[in-house]
């Protein structure tokens, strides 16, 4: 065999061995999201190096992300949440992260590992105080917005925040914070949900009897069917709750009313959600009263 066929048969090699190395590197893009303790702030960041991640970013250099990806900041979230590309493309580096003590360090880009922000990868759990402020995921004004991660558990909120540039209208993660249950607005309705989900006797005593079921149905009048179920019924009929850590998305709604709570559960891919209303009564008890699906 002469040298030049050696040298062929050499390079026709290399090239089979980088693409398969490449075709890894874009499956590890597509499902590493392997979180971190960002109070630990160490060095091994990930997986890859940085070289990987550039080599990463120069092939899919042509795949431009659609300018729908900014207008809401739910089309930019959930992407954010899976690619690895976008997350370094879009953090603010250092990165501040304050802890639960008031302690306040700065994460370096070396330091980063993917995050991600939303457990389940189906579905999602925002809490509203009225049905009027679901209005929020449709406003292309808001320039300010919070990914919360409850860990139910621990007591522990870890808020990721966004800002949206005014000039490029683009979304960026400009800050990490941990704080505790008690300085949440919402420290009363999450210890509550917490025994509720975890305790079905519990649960059964806080559900309303009768409680209000709406059936969404495009063909009834006004889109819906409303009647009611009894308790029981309801254990039939219940969506998935999460249990250990459930997100909340803040578009900017305020939690004024203590006496009311909406949580709502929706697909990520797709349009189905579930609408839970819980009431407090006279005597500062919660209650699930209607349920929407």
């Amino acid at each position: 065999m002469n040298r030049k066929t050696v040298l062929m048969l050499f390079f026709c090699l290399m090239l089979t061995a980088c693409g398969h190395n490449r075709q890894e590197m874009r499956d590890a893009l597509a499902t590493d999201t392997v979180g971190f303790d960002v109070s630990e702030a160490d060095t091994s960041f990930s997986e890859f190096s940085d070289a990987d991640t550039l080599v990463m970013d120069r092939e899919l250099a042509d795949m431009a992300l659609p300018k729908s990806v900014d207008e809401l900041f739910d089309e930019f979230v959930f992407t954010f949440d899976q690619s690895n590309r976008l997350q370094r493309q879009r953090t603010q580096f250092p990165l501040s992260i304050e802890e639960v003590d008031g302690d306040v360090h700065f994460l370096q880009r070396r330091e980063w590992k993917h995050q991600s922000l939303f457990p389940d990868k189906e579905s999602c759990t925002v809490l509203w105080n009225a049905v009027s402020q679901m209005d929020l995921t449709e406003d292309v004004t808001i320039q300010e917005a919070t990914v919360e991660q409850i860990n139910l558990h621990e007591r522990i909120v870890k808020a990721y925040d966004f800002t949206c540039d005014t000039i490029s209208r683009q979304w960026h993660l400009v800050g990490l914070r941990k704080h505790t249950f008690e300085q949440s607005p919402l420290q009363d309705f999450l210890d509550f949900y917490r025994l509720w989900v975890a305790d079905s006797s519990y649960q059964r005593q806080h559900v309303q009897e009768p409680l209000l079921f709406i059936l969404t149905d495009e063909n009834a009048e006004n889109g819906t069917i409303k009647g009611t179920i009894d308790v029981d019924q309801w254990f039939e009929f219940a969506p998935e709750m999460p249990q250990d850590v459930i997100t909340n998305i803040r578009y900017g709604q305020d939690y004024d009313n203590r006496n009311c709570m909406i949580l709502q559960i929706r697909g990520i891919n797709n349009g189905l959600q579930n609408l839970l209303t819980f009431r407090r009564d006279g005597r500062g008890s919660w209650r699930l009263t209607t349920y929407e699906n």
